[in-house]
């Protein structure tokens, strides 16, 4: 026992004296021979107590003579003795430095005992499993750009340094198999491999976006390939995940059968294959973001078969609170819902897990810490909404209704439902579960104020508004009543509106008082005068006063919009159709085809006109608001929902537009056409003569009709494109003739004849086809555009030369091509 001593204590003297030739040579000594064989247990965990994870760049030299003693220890020693070593050090292992040292020499013993293998390949591959899981996840709370900061975490670098140790080490016995293969042993490493695409995988970011060419990126495809041979057809595990998911919902399902009976199924290990694991594999498989070979993925199996199966590993990871996790998820989630059929049946709900993930959605959508999930958490809830018929998508839309919990999810429930119920009128046939009692049934759950008049109206503005913002789309849409909804207005006269009105008059009246309050303290000297708010139950009494007051506030323009929009449906009742939201202006300007010095204004008659006012007055605040956020969010809906917040309304605001960025882009064009007619109002009027209009004083104006686009020239082929819609093509020809008809009259047309129509027409054209050459047009102040904007000019005027020498049998041929030419430049030549 005393030798035995001698030769441990020995080579970790020398060792620590940096003797490192002597400690080499210790081995070959032949009085230490014998004792260094039969000690190679202890030698074991004494030579690798000796590195931590700076020796390999402090102390080189003892790195590398550590790395020979345990060759020699595995020359010289009893291999399953020093297996079994090696295996309880890879468990023990301090650092990672010590768990890389380890594993050199633990595939030599493995292919050394190739045919007494038997389960020392599976304890081995556990123990590695073991130590990676042990390593700590990254604690960190970033998203978008900010991602790539996590390289720079410690936690993360150990991960992707431990991962990429792996390759090399289990690689040789996937060679092995492929001379001489072994179903068993491919099962096991296969298991091992899955395991490692749980704990800590999970938690790493792999966004192609951000990490295409990454090391950890590359390490993981490795290891699909890898794991795509050894079980030749991926969906194999498919009874595993759903076995995983019965047993964590409690449910006792069918006992897994063994693959062997000689044998224990290696995937029936809970630690190595379990939802966590499993759902790492499928997001690889199925993410999109992965190449994974063709021979691992049957096309056997049916796409609503595997959308359910991996909806599975969908709601298992949105259950962690982790951004990574949560990503995967979603990823996975819109991957996968592409495969879904469209217009899929409502009796695929009866499926359990289409709940559960609408459940784990909102729940992700509402209380998630980082802002890129919860949004597109949204989107994805639409797009699986959308992938039914609409009687699955009222199932689901009505689940999340009675669900949510939440004003806003709620509230977007009722978007998607009106949405849907837009699609379903343009078919000829309503389909039934829009119409009769499911729409009144739909109608109660949409008009449901939980506490009546004394409900919280703050707590529900987005609730209150999506769901006036649908009564008002209905009553306008459905003329003909298809829906029934005529026979619904009772109900939402005595059960809705009146107990809103009442609510609105009492919720106004205290936070106005509140308000008052706050403004009379600063009016009282020397005097503590404690004010308290109380918001959905909670009691606000600790705030600065400025933002209690913007808390007032906030909740008061809550107050005034609903007020406007709920004003607007006080003709339900008289079955009196409401007028547009964002439709004809208030007043078009009309010009007389006779000889006038002055604009003459006719006003559109409106019923109610002071209430319509507040509410226009209310759009055109958020509208001009808006306009802010479009080089960054285009002409868009979330342009929209921006502005709103910003001038401190609901960002579900943006339900007030119906035809969302058209609604942004008409008033646009409406915003420009009237200063440009402001302008040109200042111009002298001496060069103006009866018989011809000034070409300069056109040009200009073509020109600073253009130039007003230039804050927002990147996104205005958007805008363009959005003209084209058919739901906005009257207000871009109304807004497009008001522009024309304004520039001839203050360019001084007052023709009463066929020539009239021809100029508008003819320099209707000429703008369009010059808006498209401004868009391409980088030249020092737009020279090239004002160059193209002459010729289209002089190439006008010689053919209204043509049209004077023989008006009458040119006219109607000319007037034909004109309209025609206005069409294809607005792009809506198909209309009919």
């Amino acid at each position: 026992m005393d030798q035995n001593m001698d030769i441990v204590n020995l080579i970790s003297s020398l060792l620590d004296e940096g003797k490192y030739k002597e400690v080499l040579t210790v081995p070959k000594e032949e009085k230490f021979f014998n004792n260094f064989r039969d000690n190679c247990w202890d030698l074991i965990s004494i030579v690798v107590s000796k590195i931590q994870n700076d020796t390999i760049t402090l102390k080189p030299s003892l790195y590398g003579t550590c790395e020979q003693l345990l060759s020699l220890i595995i020359e010289s020693g009893h291999h399953e003795e020093a297996l079994l070593e090696f295996i309880e050090q890879i468990e023990v292992a301090k650092n990672d430095a010590q768990f890389s040292i380890i594993l050199n020499p633990l595939q030599q013993l493995l292919i050394k005992l190739y045919k007494k293998r038997g389960r020392t390949l599976e304890c081995c591959l556990n123990s590695i499993s073991t130590y990676i899981e042990a390593i700590p996840i990254p604690d960190l709370n970033l998203e978008g750009k900010e991602r790539l900061l996590m390289d720079s975490d410690p936690n993360v670098r150990r991960i992707i340094n431990v991962y990429s140790l792996l390759p090399p080490f289990y690689q040789p016995f996937i060679k092995e198999l492929k001379t001489d293969y072994n179903e068993n042993t491919g099962h096991i490493i296969a298991s091992f491999l899955i395991s490692l695409l749980g704990k800590p995988f999970v938690y790493i970011d792999l966004d192609p976006e951000y990490n295409y060419n990454g090391q950890f990126r590359q390490c993981c495809s490795t290891i699909t390939e890898d794991i795509c041979f050894l079980l030749k057809n991926i969906f194999k595990l498919f009874p595993y995940l759903e076995d995983c998911y019965k047993e964590s919902q409690k449910y006792q399902g069918k006992t897994r059968e063994s693959i062997n009976n000689d044998f224990e199924d290696p995937f029936k290990h809970k630690e190595k294959i379990n939802l966590t694991t499993l759902s790492g594999l499928y997001y690889i498989i199925f993410s999109e973001d992965f190449v994974v070979p063709d021979f691992a993925v049957p096309h056997i199996y049916s796409n609503q078969y595997i959308t359910h199966i991996i909806l599975i590993s969908v709601v298992h990871l949105l259950t962690f609170v982790e951004y990574s996790p949560q990503t995967k998820a979603l990823s996975l989630g819109t991957s996968i819902l592409k495969r879904f059929p469209d217009n899929a049946s409502h009796s695929l709900l009866t499926v359990p897990i289409h709940f559960k993930l609408c459940k784990i959605l909102i729940n992700v959508s509402v209380y998630s810490n980082y802002d890129g999930n919860r949004k597109q958490a949204v989107k994805l809830i639409e797009m699986y909404v959308n992938k039914f018929n609409y009687r699955g998508r009222i199932s689901i839309l009505k689940y999340i209704i009675d669900n949510a919990n939440h004003s806003g999810m709620i509230g977007y429930a009722i978007t998607l439902y009106k949405n849907s119920l837009d699609q379903a009128l343009k078919i000829f046939d309503l389909p039934e579960c829009f119409t009769g009692a499911q729409l009144h049934s739909m109608i109660k759950k949409i008009c449901y104020l939980p506490y009546g008049e004394e409900s919280d109206l703050v707590e529900l503005a987005d609730q209150i508004i999506s769901a006036l913002n649908f009564l008002r789309y209905i009553a306008l849409k459905d003329m003909e009543n298809k829906t029934g909804i005529r026979e619904c207005f009772t109900f939402i006269e005595a059960d809705y509106l009146h107990k809103l009105r009442t609510g609105l008059n009492m919720s106004k009246a205290h936070y106005e008082a509140k308000l008052k309050e706050i403004n009379d303290c600063k009016k009282v000297q020397n005097k503590n005068v404690e004010v308290q708010i109380n918001i959905a139950g909670t009691m606000l009494d600790k705030i600065p006063t400025k933002n209690k007051k913007d808390i007032i506030n906030s909740a008061l323009n809550a107050f005034h919009l609903i007020e406007a929009i709920r004003n607007g449906h006080r003709c339900l009742k008289q079955h009196i159709v409401l007028a547009p939201i964002i439709g004809t202006p208030n007043n078009l300007r009309h010009y007389c085809q006779i000889a006038e010095k002055k604009d003459k204004v006719i006003p559109i008659t409106r019923t109610n006109n002071e209430e319509h006012q507040y509410e226009d007055d209310i759009k055109n605040k958020i509208l001009a608001k808006s306009l802010e956020f479009v080089p960054k969010s285009g002409w868009s809906v979330e342009a929209l929902a921006a502005g709103a917040e910003a001038v401190g309304y609901p960002g579900i605001t943006h339900g007030l537009f119906p035809n969302g960025g058209g609604d942004l882009v008409h008033y646009f064009n409406v915003k420009c056409n009237d200063e440009l007619v402001q302008q040109m109002k200042t111009w002298s009027k001496d060069d103006i003569k009866e018989s011809k209009i000034p070409v300069q004083k056109v040009e200009n104006a073509i020109m600073i009709r253009l130039s007003m686009i230039d804050p927002y020239k990147n996104t205005w082929p958007k805008a363009m494109a959005i003209q084209t819609l058919p739901n906005n093509v009257p207000n871009c020809l109304a807004t497009l003739l008001s522009l024309v008809d304004d520039i001839c009259y203050h360019t001084g047309d007052r023709s009463v004849d066929f020539n009239w129509y021809i100029r508008r027409v003819g320099l209707a054209g000429i703008y369009k086809a010059s808006e498209l050459f401004y868009l391409t047009d980088k030249s020092e102040e737009n020279n090239s555009t004002r160059t193209f904007v002459k010729s289209r000019i002089r190439d006008a005027e010689l053919i209204q030369t043509a049209l004077n020498m023989n008006p009458v049998t040119v006219a109607p041929q000319s007037l034909t091509a004109a309209f025609v030419t206005a069409k294809n430049m607005l792009g809506i030549n198909t209309l009919k």
